[in-house]
């Protein structure tokens, strides 16, 4: 049989621009004043935001942290003196991960409304708690799960949602991040909840959640590191739901992965550039052929040095967005998404029997 060599269609290209500005609404308090909180201040300050305070256990790094962003106005050597100022309107929670749940429900006491780094928690126990008590006080929780926020990830959600790649039968997603080991590194350390899983893993995790809902089925295999906790894991989740797909999602911190995302749909698949979860470029590849670019212009614009990371303003926004409006969640990144999230990660230590420092049961 002679090959027939397909003619593909011209490709469509449609740049698009983040948007810089935010509107200047809220006073943030920034509770930790480590590299994340740094990232997420200067892309907040960058599109117009008011970062008013930082709180640190260490006055020092507190101060070192204002120096750098001197339109802070106030520098705390304890994260008690940030949660009782009156001129914060919202606390950005960004310590390690064994620390969330404790600040985030003093922040609660203390009536401030709250941001809190991804992972959200160590557990759902954890995550539960949390957000039961912003419940009882009527208070806003949000996970900063950032990815949900980025023009690209909505664009794909909208194509998604309109049908234009079918049904959806598989997602590819992987994160891997190449750390040199050292025992005192969050991402290996047991006392700070280290791990990929919740550091890395996350992301894919997450991402997928937001497409598919909640895996019927989780089979998990991972390794450990020196110290005991994942350094290099993989999941399949399978959807009996009625949808029959698959999602098949790697993370580790031993050696760097494509980062890459990819949905595959009955008519065709989305595939999400290197660092899927950043502001990105992605590709349909439609099955007759044809191809639709989405394409940002943003990569040159928004890195300022500190490793790529731009568009955390986005989530920041949000978070504005329901104060104004009066809610107490989001509806892109919900408690009950958070909670789902957090379960799942559940069930994945609990098929790899790992338990981080204080977990019984």
């Amino acid at each position: 049989m002679k090959n027939v060599k397909k003619e593909f269609l011209p490709a469509r290209s449609f740049p698009v621009q983040l948007d810089e500005t935010m509107p200047n609404t809220h006073r943030w308090g920034i509770l930790g004043a480590g590299w994340i909180a740094s990232c997420f201040s200067a892309q907040v300050i960058q599109a117009g935001g008011n970062i008013a305070a930082v709180g640190s256990r260490d006055l020092q790094k507190a101060q070192a942290f204002q120096r750098e962003f001197p339109s802070i106005n106030k520098a705390y050597g304890s994260y008690e003196e940030l949660m009782s100022d009156p001129d914060i309107d919202v606390i950005y929670i960004a310590t390690p991960h064994a620390q969330h749940h404790e600040w985030a429900m003093k922040c609660l006491q203390h009536d401030k409304p709250i941001l809190v780094e991804k992972a959200f928690t160590q557990n759902y126990k954890q995550a539960k708690e949390i957000i039961d008590l912003a419940k009882e006080k009527n208070l806003f929780v949000m996970e900063a799960y950032w990815t949900r926020f980025l023009p690209h990830i909505i664009k794909v959600k909208e194509l998604i949602d309109k049908g234009e790649i079918g049904d959806i039968v598989q997602i590819i997603a992987d994160h891997g991040v190449s750390f040199p080991y050292d025992p005192k590194h969050r991402l290996y350390a047991p006392e700070l909840a280290g791990g990929a899983l919740l550091d890395l893993g996350v992301y894919p995790i997450s991402f997928v959640q937001y497409l598919l809902g909640n895996a019927t089925r989780i089979l998990a295999a991972a390794s450990a590191s020196p110290t005991g906790v994942d350094s290099n894991g993989a999941a399949i989740f399978e959807y009996g739901n009625g949808t029959g797909a698959l999602a098949l999602l790697s993370f580790g911190s031993l050696a760097s992965s494509p980062v890459t995302a990819a949905i595959c749909g009955t008519k065709g698949r989305i595939e999400i550039r290197r660092p899927f979860y950043r502001p990105s470029d992605f590709t349909v590849y439609y099955n007759d052929g044809s191809t639709f670019e989405y394409v940002s212009k943003t990569h040159e614009r928004y890195d300022d040095g500190r490793d790529g990371l731009f568009g955390l303003h986005y989530e920041a926004a949000e978070v504005q967005r329901c104060l104004l409006e009066g809610k107490v969640q989001s509806s892109v990144m919900s408690w009950e998404d958070t909670l789902s999230v957090m379960s799942m990660m559940d069930e994945i230590r609990r098929q790899l029997d790992f338990k981080y420092d204080g977990e019984t049961g």
